[in-house]
């Protein structure tokens, strides 16, 4: 590998470390949800806040900010913030006492959620452009090798705490502090991200755009071959030419609605919002959850969720090795119909779901509850997961059943598991071969420089409304009203109108500078 590219690509995993924090995060929390439960006596609405109401909160608040800070004080400073941010959310997460408590950890954690914008934008301005699909696409590599490494990890603990061997409990892990464990080991990461990031440079755009020239060309040598280092430079200041500073918000917000950028703008929003509502955040964030319901113990749900990380970091992968061949839009067109499938096959196997209880199966959880309220139940075949919980909420009412529902549904569930699983993992791969890395580098590519600040923000902004706020925050009220079998039908509805959208609008950005994607797109009427 060429000194130059070496370089780009050292730039890019630093910055793209924080969508390893990310994916923790995302899936450090997942495991959680059972024991704060417990901890907290949570209802479903404030389940949904804690797993991704606050850190949604949290990401529009910085989305709002983002473009501001990295036009104002730059890329890399806003980047450290960031990583500083995630450092201190971890630690508070960790020792929170309430549920009001680890709400607000959790928002200043979605504050750093803005890193994933920040690295799209960061790797975009000084990728190489035969280079910038992977390069781009590392950002959702490091989500998802973050994502498997959390999830391993909640195992392990779940695994331990079922054990209980004498170390677990000479530093304090029991099943009542499991919770903290796996929110805490987010900070050695956090921690390690903070302190890498001062080692890149500031990207060369930005530099020009604030006249900076001399400190630009500093960084294109380090990042282009020193044959490319005069062309690149030129090509640069000739298309920021009469910006050599950075425009005000509003300013960029102007040309961003303006007739000529306009395109650009709704296929960035419009792949936004059709990505987030496919059900992705409701999948990693309530995987252990899910597999539950389909029947199992803790420890066999934990495992499962652990399959379909590997499977999903290995399509995570296989994007980036082929996004610089087969191009952005066959890959998104093809990934959104496979995901559409799978998560069909997910939703079939749901609404065949039959649920019963037996006095043998209850009397494990005779030290927990008078197990005679259930006895009605007893031989009864429910015909949905609804008919099912209307009727535990009858006989034990809603205060008694609390956690206690997962594990009733787990012991009742019959349904066709294996497909279940098939189905999600078929589902978590498509999403990482298309869906998850190819948004990111759309937005990378399709803005302008001068408006990229406030335009990757907005676009994230979309993506964090629906997928960070509205869809796992509201997947525990739908599975607690509508039923999982509609509620997946739903992500199957979005996951085909994704296809649609790519097929009709989605343009090839695949080998082309910046600034030759932001003339075709002007060009479009």
């Amino acid at each position: 590998m060429q000194r130059a590219n070496r370089n780009a690509f050292f730039f890019s995993f630093i910055v793209a470390l924080g969508g390893f924090v990310f994916g923790l995060d995302i899936a450090l929390i997942s495991g959680t949800i059972k024991y704060i439960i417990a901890e907290f006596n949570l209802t479903a609405f404030q389940v949904g806040a804690i797993v991704g109401g606050s850190t949604g909160l949290g990401s529009i608040v910085a989305l709002l900010c983002a473009g501001y800070f990295c036009e104002r004080f730059g890329r890399k400073n806003t980047l450290l913030f960031i990583a500083a941010l995630y450092l201190i959310s971890a630690l508070w997460s960790a020792f929170a006492v309430s549920f009001e408590t680890l709400f607000a950890a959790r928002f200043l954690g979605g504050l750093a959620f803005a890193s994933l914008t920040l690295a799209s934008m960061y790797i975009g301005e000084i990728a190489p452009p035969d280079l910038r699909g992977k390069l781009v696409g590392l950002n959702q590599m490091n989500i998802v090798v973050g994502i498997f490494i959390a999830q391993l990890l909640n195992f392990y603990i779940v695994t331990v705490i079922s054990s209980q061997p004498a170390w677990a409990n000479w530093i304090g892990l029991t099943e009542l502090t499991s919770w903290r464990w796996m929110l805490g080991l987010e900070i050695l990461p956090a921690l390690v991200w903070f302190l890498l990031l001062f080692l890149i440079p500031e990207s060369p755009r930005w530099l020009v755009m604030n006249g900076k020239k001399h400190k630009a060309e500093a960084v294109i040598v380090k990042i282009a071959p020193a044959d490319m280092v005069a062309q690149q430079f030129n090509q640069i200041c000739d298309n920021l030419k009469g910006a050599e500073h950075s425009l005000s918000i509003s300013e960029q917000l102007g040309l961003l609605f303006k007739s000529r950028l306009r395109i650009a703008l709704f296929i960035g929003a419009g792949a936004a919002m059709l990505q987030s509502l496919c059900g992705m955040n409701a999948v990693l964030g309530y995987m252990p959850f899910i597999f539950s319901q389909v029947g199992g113990g803790d420890a066999s749900a934990f495992q499962q969720t652990v399959w379909v990380g590997a499977i999903g970091l290995f399509f995570t992968f296989l994007a980036l090795v082929m996004i610089d061949r087969m191009g952005r839009r066959p890959i998104l067109l093809w990934g959104s119909v496979w995901a559409a499938l799978s998560m069909g096959v997910v939703t079939y196997c749901f609404a065949g779901a039959t649920y019963m209880l037996s006095a043998e199966s209850v009397a494990a959880f005779a030290d927990r509850i008078d197990t005679s309220l259930l006895a009605p139940m007893f031989g009864v075949e429910y015909a949905s997961d609804l008919e099912f919980k209307r009727a535990l909420v009858t006989h034990l009412g809603s205060t008694a059943l609390g956690s206690l529902q997962v594990d009733l549904l787990n012991m009742a569930a019959h349904m066709q598991g294996v497909l279940v699983f098939i189905g999600l993992i078929s589902f978590v791969a498509a999403f990482n071969f298309s869906l998850g890395p190819v948004m990111w580098i759309l937005f990378s590519e399709i803005f302008p420089t001068r408006i990229r600040g406030v335009a990757i923000p907005a676009c994230a902004l979309v993506c964090t409304l629906f997928g960070g706020v509205l869809v796992p925050t509201l997947f525990p009220w739908q599975i607690e009203v509508q039923g999982v079998a509609v509620t997946f039908l739903i992500y199957t509805c979005f996951c085909v109108l994704g296809a649609i959208f790519v097929l009709k609008m989605v343009p090839e950005t695949k080998g082309k500078s910046l600034e030759e994607i932001e003339s075709q797109l002007v060009a479009v009427k």
